[in-house]
Order: C-alpha cells, then sequence, then structure tokens
C-alpha cells in the first residue's frame, strides 16, 4: 500500500511544479468550478500570506504585540497584518545570551534576543528533501519541519503552535561570544567548520553534533510563550504509543478506548476532548506521530492544548500513519467550527494555499513538492474517517458538536 502511495505522490508531484504548483489544483478540479477554487485560494493567501516588510510603532515591541494576541483559546492571531513584524523581530534580533536546552531528547539552544525574549533554536540536521523510513517517529527533529507546521497550523486557524521562523546564525559571533560555558565547552571543529554537540538525551559528544557551513547554520527558532501564560504540569497523551513494536498501547487494541477517556478527568468536560481531537487532525495533516505529551496553560480551565515540538512531522511524504487519527474514529465526534474550516480546504487548496505562505519564507524553499501533495492527500483521508463517523455514528447531528468554542 506505500508503495502505491509513492508512487502516485511521485507522479503528482512532477504535475506539482514550484513555479505554478496551481496546475496540479486544476488538474484535480477538472470537474468542478476551478475559477472558484483559484478565487478561495487566492484570498486564503492574501489571508495568510506574512508581510516581510512590516513595521511596528514605536509604542510597542515585537514580544509584547504576541502577548496581547494571546487568550487561553489561541497563542498568535494567525491572519494578523502584525504578525510579519514579530517574525522578522524573531529572524533578525540580535542575540544576548545563549545556553544548550538540557530538556528533552533532541539537540537545541536556548537563545536569548534583545528585549529578554527567550526562544529555542533548532539546528538544521536534515535537508528537506530528506525522507525518513522506519516507525512514524523514527529520526531526529527536523527544523524546517517546525517551521512549515507553524504556518499550516495558522492556515486550518487552530492557532496552537507557538511562533517559528527560519533563521541563520553565526555560531561564532552570535552564538560561541554570548555562550554559557554548559554550551561552550560542547563546541569543535570539523574540516574547517564550527561544530557542536550541546546537551540533551540523545547527545553523545562530536559523534552527534551539527556543523555549520564554515560557521553559518540554519535552523528553527521558536518563541517562547510569555509568562502570563505559563504551562501546566504535562499529562500523558490518551492515545500516547508506548515507542516499542512488539508492545501495543492500550488504544490500539482497545477500539473502545475513547469511552474510557470520556470518563476520565480532564476529558469529561468541554472543551479538552475536542481539543485532542483537532490536535490529531493537525498531527495527521503533518505526519507527526510523536505528541506523547499534552500541554494547556496552568492557569486557564478552558485552555487549549498547545502544540509544542512539531520537528518530528514532515518526514515522508509517501506515508500516511492513519492512526495518527485514533482520536477521531475511536469517538467519532468533531468540533464543528473545525469540520466547517477544513471543508474549505478540499480539493488541494490547502497544499496550495501552505505552498503561497511557504514560499517567501526566509529559508524556503521549507518543502519539497511530494509534501503538499501529501497534505491535500490527508485531508481527503480525514474526510474519509469523518464520512464513515456519518454513518456509523448517528449522522452530523451526533458527529459534529457545538461546543462553544473554535
Amino acid at each position: 500500500m506505500v508503495a502505491v502511495i509513492g508512487t502516485i505522490c511521485l507522479l503528482t508531484a512532477q504535475i506539482y511544479k514550484l513555479e505554478r504548483p496551481a496546475d496540479l489544483v486544476q488538474q484535480k478540479n477538472n470537474h468542478s468550478d476551478t475559477s472558484t477554487t483559484h478565487f478561495l485560494i487566492a484570498n486564503l493567501t492574501a489571508k495568510f500570506s506574512i508581510d516581510w516588510q512590516c513595521k511596528l510603532e514605536d509604542d510597542i515591541t515585537a514580544w509584547q504585540l504576541v502577548e496581547s494576541w494571546m487568550t487561553s483559546r489561541q497563542i498568535t492571531d494567525s491572519s494578523n497584518i502584525k504578525l510579519g513584524c514579530v517574525l522578522k523581530a524573531m529572524q533578525n534580533g540580535k542575540i544576548t545570551h545563549t545556553d544548550a536546552g538540557v530538556k528533552g531528547t533532541q539537540l537545541k539552544l536556548s537563545v536569548t534576543l534583545e528585549g529578554t525574549q527567550m526562544t529555542v533554536f533548532k539546528p538544521k540536521v536534515y535537508n528537506s528533501d530528506f525522507i525518513m523510513v522506519g516507525t512514524p517517529y523514527a529520526g531526529k527533529d527536523r527544523h524546517y519541519a517546525e517551521i512549515a507546521a507553524f504556518h499550516l497550523n495558522r492556515i486550518i486557524e487552530l492557532n496552537k503552535v507557538p511562533l517559528v521562523v527560519g533563521r541563520k546564525v553565526d555560531l561564532e559571533s552570535e552564538i560561541r561570544t554570548t555562550a554559557h560555558q554548559n554550551l561552550l565547552k560542547t563546541f569543535y571543529y570539523k574540516n574547517g567548520n564550527t561544530c557542536f554537540y550541546g546537551k540533551c538525551h540523545y547527545c553523545r559528544g562530536p559523534k552527534t553534533g551539527v556543523c555549520g557551513n564554515n560557521a553559518i547554520l540554519e535552523g528553527s527558532l521558536t518563541l517562547w510563550l510569555p509568562d502570563s501564560y505559563s504551562l501546566s504540569q504535562p499529562l500523558p497523551h490518551p492515545w500516547r504509543r508506548t515507542y516499542r513494536e512488539t508492545k501495543p498501547a492500550v488504544w490500539e487494541r482497545d477500539q473502545e478506548h475513547c469511552k474510557t477517556v470520556k470518563g476520565t478527568r480532564p476529558y469529561e468536560m468541554p472543551p479538552r476532548l475536542l481539543d485532542l481531537i483537532d490536535i490529531s487532525i493537525f498531527d495527521f495533516l503533518i505526519s507527526n506521530a510523536d505528541r506523547h505529551h499534552i500541554e494547556t496553560f496552568e492557569y486557564s480551565r478552558d485552555s487549549i492544548v498547545v502544540a509544542l515540538d512539531n520537528g518530528k512531522s514532515f518526514g515522508n511524504p509517501y506515508v500516511d500513519e492513519e492512526s495518527i487519527l485514533a482520536p477521531l474514529y475511536q469517538c467519532c465526534v468533531l468540533r464543528e467550527a473545525t469540520y466547517n474550516r477544513l471543508s474549505k480546504l478540499k480539493n488541494g487548496v490547502l497544499g496550495q494555499v501552505l505552498f503561497n505562505v511557504l514560499k517567501n519564507e526566509p529559508l524556503a524553499p521549507i518543502l519539497t513538492p511530494q509534501h503538499y501533495v501529501a497534505v491535500d492527500r490527508r485531508l481527503t483521508v480525514i474526510f474519509n474517517k469523518i464520512d464513515y463517523c456519518f454513518t456509523h455514528s448517528g449522522g452530523k447531528q451526533t458527529v459534529l458538536i457545538d461546543d462553544g468554542y473554535t
């Protein structure tokens, strides 16, 4: 099955040219109103494109602007015209302090920008055309995946991902000169290039390090959430994996697992379960099978589920890991607002708009053409699962829930 998907995807990607990816949309909609589709694509592209020439007023900083957008139900205003001001400040802001990001399994840096704004830098490990094989969660974090996931989350208007931008850093003049001793002692040189291996669970010296091109290294920069929106203690995801191929998780053995989840705090009360299902749809679109914990805002009873750490996504455009959708097809409920938003993105619209938005990102190209094909194909799979729920779980009036949240 994977081989068949791969063959189809390769053939389709040949049509999906970087110069004119809209040709794919026209082929997909050769029996529909293509002018309406192209009009929708144009409108959504205008709505979500980033103004990289954005300028801030003198009375507010980029970091204050982000905090003004935040509520218990959103991290960012996905189509705000000033979003480019913040991303540009992240991309160009002066680095004042750096340290090894010691938490977690993956190599990353803690980077403080001027104005005491904390960020996380994930360095380039793979090229964007690298195809990850193996388990759905295989490999190291991919910097381009963090960038693409942020923008896709905006386009589907979940607004649950912290801001991310691509950035090139000078390991000598920007990182070494500002580095804490914990990070500084992990620097080394290889073939005339500046390298470091940092501190993390899988950081094992130079054999796991990364090197710049001379001293220049690209990566993703993720904005740290403000103190006023501190995160609660992470909870194990109810559909988490065992990460052992010989030991299936409870939800993989029990197709009635959702009934157990619904009777467990905090999922018995809105909006948490529907938020989890929203996240499962997002994760399936980006092919992220590594959502092992959920995190929410500490002091908000109606907090969103914050979608942190999306670096394991966009690994293989030829594989659709449908088990990521287990919360959707086992519970057979979905937020009506989510359904309505996704419905507008069918027939090639999502992939086209994502391409249009990403093509001007500082590190573009972010994704290969095959990945844009993949997100459209996966959206079709999502609607097939929803249609199955309509048929077997009481119709739209039972499956689609208006809980007052978006």
